[in-house]
């Protein structure tokens, strides 16, 4: 496991991600109780803000907490997360055998690669399948810059995440037991579908559609729908011939900033299972943060809440 996404376990996290419409963070901390959820003590937005020291800053005066660490996800076109077949080498030979694995998959020389990895884990339900791993490769000169970025801010960071595992996270908070997740999460820029089975991530797809914002009309936002409806009834076809020991008896969907019910709706009709609205008001304690109680608040937070749930998961 690399280094660069892989630090000790807290009691709470600040987790910061950039969207389309700037720059989102909260501070969560752990439930001491198993009946407790985890609690969002501070949030708060720079919109429009780039991912630099002056907006890092800024950010940082509405949501640093004494005693919790910095994480950030690395943007979407930062990183590409791969799947290799596992090197049958020792584990101190993984790190190189990882890299030459992906040296023709990415469009840069792996020695300028930074690289993390994690078991997809079928081991258990399918012990005669060949195991496979999941890597995340960045350009190093990305992890430099953001260091830099935190550096000059006064910002402490500690680990840097990907939306794939944020989103595990809070998948990690909806499932049931014996079910498999499979949660679709969109914004401006596409659609995140991630499935995931016992707090573990199996499969992810990323499709580069826009189904909402100022630019886009009803007959566009269909036709874009369509295209993701198609990719979303794959994955799922796909998980039922090669993952059968992943149940899945629905779609969760994420907040979404468009909330006039037709992106809801279109799914529900037209996907083969039923669709659930993910509501965070239920799964965090949004006590102190009444603002993101409500759901057209909540879209810009996500990645940042998934990757604030660190320390209730297996990091990358």
């Amino acid at each position: 496991m690399a280094s660069w996404m892989h630090v000790k376990r807290e009691s709470g996290w600040t987790a910061v991600g950039a969207t389309a419409d700037g720059l989102y963070g909260v501070t969560v901390l752990a439930p001491k109780l198993p009946t407790e959820r985890p609690q969002v003590v501070r949030c708060g937005s720079v919109p429009g803000g780039l991912m630099n020291a002056e907006s890092l800053a800024k950010l940082s005066r509405s949501i640093s907490a004494p005693g919790c660490p910095w994480t950030v996800t690395l943007g979407r076109d930062a990183y590409k997360i791969l799947v290799v077949a596992e090197p049958p080498v020792k584990a101190d030979e993984l790190d190189q055998s990882v890299r030459w694995a992906i040296s023709t998959m990415i469009d840069y020389p792996v020695v300028d690669a930074d690289v993390a990895w994690m078991k997809i884990p079928t081991q258990v339900s399918q012990p005669n399948r060949p195991p496979h791993l999941y890597v995340v490769a960045t350009r190093h000169e990305h992890v430099v810059e953001l260091s830099a970025a935190f550096k000059e801010a006064r910002i402490p960071l500690q680990s840097i995440d990907i939306h794939e595992t944020a989103h595990r996270n809070i998948a990690a908070l909806v499932q049931r037991p014996g079910e498999g997740i499979a949660l679709l999460a969109l914004d401006k820029l596409g659609v995140q579908l991630t499935v995931t089975f016992q707090g573990e991530l199996f499969l992810d797809r990323y499709v580069k559609e826009t189904l909402f914002g100022s630019g886009i009309d009803d007959a566009a936002r269909e036709r874009a729908s369509e295209r993701v409806v198609l990719q979303v009834q794959r994955s799922l076809d796909f998980v039922g011939r090669t993952l059968p020991f992943i149940d899945l008896n629905c779609v969760m969907l994420a907040p979404i900033p468009d909330n006039s019910g037709f992106l809801h709706k279109y799914f529900a009709e037209n996907l083969p299972v039923p669709v659930e609205d993910i509501d965070l008001a239920a799964l965090f304690d949004l006590s102190r943060v009444p603002e993101l109680s409500r759901q057209e608040n909540q879209s810009g937070y996500f990645v940042a809440l998934g990757a604030a749930l660190r320390f209730m998961n297996k990091t990358l």
